[in-house]
């Protein structure tokens, strides 16, 4: 699935605390708590699911992925141990 973070990702020059650029994400699958694995520029990450989001934007103006979105990548409805 395809979605956008806000969130820093130290490996891609990112500083924690700061603000990162809003960055187009591949959201590989959920972990069925509330942590997803996503995949930008080569690089995979978890990230808290409230940082990555339907529409481009940041955090508090643009909608998370819903409840739904989220279940649909649950990681054992994929077949991922």
């Amino acid at each position: 699935m395809i979605a956008w973070t806000d969130y820093p990702i130290i490996q891609l020059g990112d500083i924690a605390g700061e603000k990162a650029p809003i960055r187009e994400v591949e959201v590989l699958y959920y972990d069925g708590d509330k942590r997803c694995r996503i995949r930008v520029d080569g690089i995979e990450e978890d990230v808290k699911t409230g940082y990555i989001y339907q529409n481009p934007g940041r955090y508090g103006e643009v909608p998370s992925l819903s409840e739904e979105q989220l279940i649909s990548l649950t990681k054992d409805d994929l077949g991922i141990e």
